[in-house]
């Protein structure tokens, strides 16, 4: 879209009128929605509308519309941007949120129908998929989307409506807009319906359209007998037959389940109610105790690398006819302290700092033939050493001191010659390199908002484009090799872990029965574990997939180290401790994960 004001990113979905798009603004960068109106679909008449409600329509719990973008390849409702998904994407995750959030989104989704309300706006297609969720530190924020068949009170009242396509959701309809009416009180009913299913997990009526229509205009809903009473009224109230028996605001069905929440249990600061849990079985396949202290493992391809306090120790790790072998292939004393490895495409990245001068640092390689390390650079002077190495090692960045001052700097690994001058006073907490031409820097700026994390992209050139900002506070992140922009990290104060994606932009809470200290990919997604044993999986999506318990205390010092690494074929590799005395340990995981 070179004619459009705004850079098209990823499809992020297609809903009743067209496809969604993310985008950013070329001169602002603000990140937007596109929503693509097909013509054949959504008359210009009804683009006008839609667009003219939403401008009326300034609510925190209300799809915020920015006006209409045309180009050449069509015409596009432009939206803020909301990076949770839908309600309906919260409903079908196998985590069932608590009771707590359950009636926070319900009554953000009845705060900004009361809005809409109020300026004569009736909007009659109320589903999970036109609730949009943000994500916040405390959960999710819910806000009314898509007011593409809404009605304004004063201009349509003498209109006929006939047209069945035109009336909303069979499952979430009221019993009058089955037969074309419709008014305040249709939209207090679908509420109703979405409530029921956040508390339930179902809805009251299913079936065929026609099953789903006799149900709402004759059936009486069925309650669950452990429904608190104060809940259950409030359904049946939202969900009579008769308009005028429901709720006659919002706001009054608002300020209902407000007084409920006094009587309901929801005093649990956990997000979720359930975590599932599914046992996975394994069986250890490689056994042997372990002379040196490993602090650091590592594994690329066949390669085994672990660092001691000063040394680097590489085995090479054969499987023939269902026998394991790990076999030493070389030490290296390197008489610095190792803080850290990077695998990248050709070995391993060994980072290094002086143990008479701590703020002197140092990167050295080795590659995948065991030769002689080769120093990268050495004896960096930084207060706040960041390094991350390219996938190809053309090039690496990293924070450095200069003239007094700290900064930022990209730098080619032939002849350490700088791309671009270094930049002063910023200093990311994290630079992770994609892949051989991009890299991320991760930081915050905790003196205007502690709980924020900044997603900054750059090019090998030291030009930077995308800046996405995440509104929660995490730990360090894992890039996917196999992703890519995927990232997995722990949000700081509690068992969840989160899921970032960039291609579109997605953060995704996924809860763990235990806290997790550190986490990495792998073939088939990622793994994360806790230094007492615990070790779930994780699908490429993120989708639990099982755990289990090795009772045993895994090895893991740097943040996010890994002392748990990946090997082919559903194994892993440990390093354990036991009174002092560590074990590298091999499992055979039984399970297709």
């Amino acid at each position: 879209m070179k004619d459009s004001h705004y850079r098209s990113l990823s499809l992020v979905g297609e809903g009743q009128f067209g496809k969604v798009y993310s985008a950013i603004h070329r001169q602002t960068g603000e990140l937007v929605a596109l929503k693509e109106l097909n013509p054949q679909k959504f008359s210009t008449k009804k683009l006008l509308r839609e667009m003219r409600i939403l401008l009326t329509l300034e609510h925190s719990n209300i799809v915020r519309c920015q006006g209409i973008e045309h180009n050449s390849q069509g015409r596009y409702l432009v939206t803020e941007y909301c990076e949770g998904g839908t309600l309906r994407d919260l409903l079908e995750t196998p985590f069932k949120i608590s009771i707590a959030q359950k009636l926070k989104i319900i009554t953000d989704i009845l705060d900004g129908l009361n809005h809409a309300h109020k300026q004569g706006i009736i909007h009659r297609d109320l589903k999970p998929e036109n609730i949009i969720l943000s994500i916040t530190p405390q959960g999710w924020n819910g806000k009314i989307s898509d007011f593409g068949v809404a009605k304004i009170e004063l201009e349509d009242k003498d209109i006929n409506i006939s047209n069945m396509g035109d009336t909303g959701s069979p499952a979430y309809m009221a019993p009058e807009q089955f037969y074309g009416k419709y008014s305040y009180s249709s939209d207090l009913y679908s509420i109703g319906i979405i409530f029921y299913e956040l508390l339930m997990g179902y809805r009251p009526f299913s079936g065929s359209p026609y099953e789903i229509m006799i149900g709402h205009i004759n059936q009486t809903p069925k309650f669950p007998k452990d429904l608190p009473p104060s809940l259950r009224l409030i359904l049946m109230e939202a969900l009579q037959k008769l308009p005028q028996h429901r709720f006659r605001t919002a706001q009054e069905m608002k300020d209902n389940i407000l007084e409920s929440t006094l009587k309901v249990q929801t005093k649990s600061s956990s997000l979720y109610d359930i975590i599932p849990h599914q046992e996975i079985s394994f069986n250890l396949v490689y056994e042997k105790s372990i002379e040196e202290n490993i602090t650091l493992l590592a594994v690329k391809n066949n390669l085994i690398y672990q660092a001691t306090s000063q040394g680097l120790i590489i085995e090479n790790y054969q499987e023939d006819s269902n026998k394991i072998s790990v076999n030493l292939q070389v030490k290296y004393d390197l008489n610095q302290q190792i803080i850290n490895l990077q695998t990248i495409d050709s070995g391993c990245i060994i980072a290094t700092r002086d143990l008479s001068n701590f703020n002197k640092y140092s990167l050295f390689y080795s590659d995948s033939n065991y030769q002689e390390i080769q120093t990268l650079i050495k004896d960096v002077k930084s207060e706040y050493f960041i390094y991350s190495v390219a996938k190809n090692n053309q090039w690496f960045a990293i924070t450095r001191s200069c003239d007094e001052t700290q900064g930022f700097e990209i730098i080619k690994t032939q002849n350490l010659s700088p791309v671009i001058p270094i930049i002063k006073d910023f200093l990311p907490q994290q630079i992770v390199n994609i892949d051989s031409a991009h890299g991320v820097t991760i930081y915050t700026q905790s003196d205007i908002e502690k709980n924020q994390t900044f997603f900054r992209f750059f090019n090998r050139r030291g030009n930077w484009y995308d800046t996405y900002s995440v509104p929660l506070n995490l730990h360090p992140i894992v890039d996917h090799y196999l992703l890519k922009k995927t990232f997995l990290t722990r949000e700081k104060q509690s068992n969840n872990l989160v899921l970032i994606k960039f291609k579109p932009f997605s953060i995704r809470r996924i809860p763990l029965n235990f806290r997790a200290d550190f986490w990495l990919p792998s073939d088939s997604g990622f793994i994360c574990a806790s230094q007492s044993g615990n070790i779930a999986f994780l699908s490429l999506n993120g989708d639990y997939l099982g755990e289990f318990d090795l009772d045993k205390i895994i090895v893991a010092i740097a943040p996010c180290a890994f002392g748990i690494a990946p090997l082919k074929e559903n194994k892993i590799i440990v390093i354990t401790e036991n009174k002092g005395k560590q074990t590298k340990e091999i499992y055979q995981i039984n399970h297709n994960y």
